[in-house]
């Protein structure tokens, strides 16, 4: 008994040291990662092959509270990878764990930080409260930090959340005060940042030359701080400005150089999304095929990225594309999906938009009694909203195939 006491007392110190060791090695590979951040060292293209690896050390880093600063200040480095990747559902559990250990250690600069994450990762899964809620909070903590920078780009992702909720004077007033604050501290990217969600704003309203100079401004800022992300972005946006417009080869220019940006920053998520909005030109040209082929590859990165919002937008454009090409029964299939994630995600505008999409592929196929009853409930979702941008120009379709639907039912009863 007393020599196995005295071979256990032997073994604490070589236990503990290798406890020790443990740690040290965490907080080594953390601070490795990070460096090779922070220095430009990791290419979208390392990121890419050792994202697994970049996980595991945050995952352990997480669990081990000698290296809680490190890991949060990887998290915080991280996640603009991660968020151009559209992992929402991954990288939710590392950026609220690393949001206990700001609390846990008093870190009041990266609690404000990853509050502000996690109000991004609400917002693209449609929870707006929530995502309004963290984004105030980060706004505030940042302020009482003295953090301008920080505490505008909260602002912006606020402004970001109005304009998705489609409430345009609140985002506006939000994101000209975060513009003016990018301003007061000579943040160009933020500048760029702040222009280009105010340009979005000036889109959903209809207004194209207003929302062209905002993504122009950005496309500029970004050039000079070379920021290849932002500028692709400024690019894509430019893209759909143009299009709107009318000016089919620019568009079509913007969107080709923005797309091989996206390649070569590895955005997988923006890239589907400027491949379905390109799609939405050949859409507009009248080549559904064309079209079709691209919302098809747009919808396996959503798939695969489980990104509700835009599995609901690419279900609709190929519901378009198939009923320009007659192919009635994928068309209603596509759109009625369509519809039922609009509803899931609570937006009204847009599942109206869909339902009215799907009453035109009824009127092709002259089913005049379910286009009447589909552009009934659409209608009725719009109720109560403001008649202006957007809505009004959806309000003028459904009243147009309204009066089709009405017109032909009414030759069909008669005879």
């Amino acid at each position: 008994m007393a020599s196995h006491a005295l071979s256990l007392a032997s073994r604490t110190p070589d236990q503990e040291s290798w406890r020790a060791l443990f740690h040290r090695q965490v907080a080594s590979n953390v601070h490795f990662w990070l460096e090779q951040i922070e220095g430009h060292q990791a290419t979208p293209a390392l990121l890419q092959s050792e994202r697994d690896n970049i996980l595991k050390a945050l995952n352990r880093a997480l669990q081990t509270p000698d290296a809680w600063r490190s890991a949060v200040s990887l998290l915080r480095a991280f996640h603009p990878y991660m968020e151009r990747q559209g992992a929402l559902a991954e990288w939710e559990r590392f950026v609220v764990a690393g949001l206990d250990a700001c609390t846990r250690q008093g870190n009041r600069a990266g609690e404000a930080a990853l509050m502000d994450h996690l109000g991004e990762l609400k917002r693209d899964q449609g929870e707006w409260a929530q995502a309004t809620a963290c984004h105030e909070q980060a706004s505030r903590l940042h302020a009482l930090l003295g953090d301008t920078a920080h505490s505008a780009r909260a602002l912006t992702n606020l402004g970001q959340v109005y304009w998705l909720q489609r409430r345009y004077q609140e985002a506006t007033r939000t994101l000209e005060g975060a513009l003016a604050s990018y301003q007061a501290c000579h943040d160009a990217d933020g500048q760029a940042f702040a222009h280009t969600h105010l340009g979005l704003v000036h889109f959903e309203q209809l207004q194209w030359d207003s929302a062209l100079a905002h993504h122009q401004a950005a496309h500029q800022l970004w050039s000079e701080t070379g920021n290849r992300e932002g500028v692709a972005r400024a690019q894509h946006n430019m893209a759909n400005a143009c299009r709107a417009m009318g000016d089919s080869p620019q568009a079509e220019s913007w969107f080709r150089s923005a797309i091989a940006l996206y390649e070569e920053t590895h955005s997988r998520f923006y890239l589907a999304v400027a491949t379905m909005d390109m799609g939405n030109l050949y859409l507009q040209q009248g080549q559904p095929a064309q079209a079709e082929t691209l919302y098809r590859q747009a919808r396996d990165v959503m798939e695969q990225m489980r990104n509700t919002r835009g599995l609901a937008q690419v279900y609709n454009n190929l519901g378009m594309a198939c009923t320009q090409q007659h192919e009635w029964g994928l068309a209603e299939d596509f759109l009625q999906r369509s519809i039922a994630l609009w509803h899931r995600l609570g937006e009204p505008v847009s599942q109206a938009n869909a339902e009215d999409n799907l009453a035109e592929a009824y009127l092709k196929q002259e089913k005049w009694q379910s286009a009447l009853q589909v552009l009934a409930a659409a209608l009725d979702r719009l109720r109560g909203l403001e008649v202006a941008g957007r809505v009004q120009s959806l309000l003028s379709d459904i009243q147009e195939h309204l009066c089709a639907a009405e017109a032909a039912s009414g030759e069909v009863n008669w005879t």
